[in-house]
């Protein structure tokens, strides 16, 4: 756009501050392909009055990320990693070392996960955690950023090659074998979380149908918790993981290519939020949908509005089913193991 019609047609003007023609042509940046966005990229609002007086000023091209999604003294490492990764990869992209991601967050309020994430992939000196402006305190200003939130950026989707960059930095960190799946199924992993209300209730007999289905050797571990590297080896040794929806499954990022992956969803409680990962990852994820667990009468009646009505429109229904314990539904299960059979050489090939 000509300079002085971008000038009139924002909101309010541009405080004072003048730039010159050649000053807007250097500081554009072009983003990368090799990274999309779920549905439409939107545009925050520049707001010209708030950065009028006693403003700090940001110079250069910032990376910014916000707390949303990650209430107080409850991090949650699917949300983090919407901010971190795609931080990681813009940064290598640029090939900045002055690039800074401004994290509006505390670095004791962040995950285990997002701790041991951010010294995997080194990024410890690219990382200033800012407190938000109070009321009375001066507005913090960019010039130039790159907004990592919920609004602007709901999901990102890598490129198949840069996350296979991404998963062999963090296992050589690790000091994980960096592994791709084989021919054939070697052993079953079942990940359950150790935290949270929704685990697999009936595990041990889902343990005996992949045992009875597959007759290979079945694995039950407990995820969720513990240092990054413990978290991530989890997913790495198995080519047949089932897991339970959740947060934790952003670990499936690091998976080896080409694994099959179960998440099984509670009752009543399904969205595809981690898609992307799976995409970038190149595992094979199929969703199971759980049963109503025995007795629950308010789920029950819950289920009069049907899944789609409860999830998207009832918001009572879908927070209490979110935090219910998950019962597999074993007939759908051995359905689709008896599938799964005949299509392993071609599910699990990876070239």
């Amino acid at each position: 756009m000509d300079l002085k019609k971008e000038q009139s047609s924002a909101r309010g003007n541009l405080s004072g501050m003048e730039f010159s023609e050649e000053f807007v042509k250097s500081s554009q940046v072009e983003l990368p392909t090799f990274m999309r966005f779920e549905g439409e990229r939107l545009t925050l609002p520049l707001i010209h009055r708030s950065c009028e007086r006693e403003r700090v000023w940001i110079d250069g091209l910032s990376l910014v990320a916000d707390q949303r999604f990650l209430p107080f003294n409850k991090p949650n490492p699917h949300h983090e990693a919407e901010k971190l990764i795609p931080a990681t990869f813009l940064v290598q992209h640029y090939e900045a070392e002055n690039i800074t991601l401004y994290w509006f967050s505390q670095k004791e309020e962040v995950s285990d996960w997002a701790n041991g994430f951010i010294k995997a992939v080194e990024m410890e000196n690219s990382i200033k955690y800012v407190d938000l402006p109070r009321k009375h305190e001066s507005p913090i200003c960019f010039k130039d950023a790159i907004v990592l939130s919920a609004p602007t950026n709901v999901r990102y989707i890598p490129d198949q090659q840069r996350n296979e960059w991404l998963r062999r930095r963090v296992l050589q960190h690790c000091s994980i074998p960096i592994v791709n799946t084989s021919l054939s199924i070697e052993k079953a992993i079942i990940l359950d979380r150790r935290n949270g209300p929704r685990h697999l209730a009936n595990k041990l007999k889902v343990a005996e149908i992949l045992y009875q289905a597959l007759k290979v050797p079945v694995d039950i571990q407990l995820v969720g918790s513990g240092s990054f590297c413990h978290q991530v080896q989890k997913v790495t040794e198995g080519s047949l993981l089932l897991v339970p929806h959740g947060s934790q499954n952003v670990n499936l990022i690091f998976a080896r290519p080409g694994a099959i992956v179960i998440e099984v969803f509670p009752f009543l409680f399904y969205n595809n939020a981690l898609r992307n990962y799976t995409h970038a990852a190149n595992v094979h994820i199929y969703p199971l949908l759980g049963v109503r667990p025995p007795g629950d009468i308010l789920l029950w009646i819950f289920s009069l509005l049907g899944w789609d009505n409860c999830y998207y429109h009832v918001r009572l229904c879908k927070n209490y089913s979110r935090r219910q314990p998950i019962y597999v539904n074993l007939l759908e299960l051995e359905n689709f193991l008896t599938w799964i059979i005949k299509m392993v050489p071609m599910s699990l090939h990876f070239s």
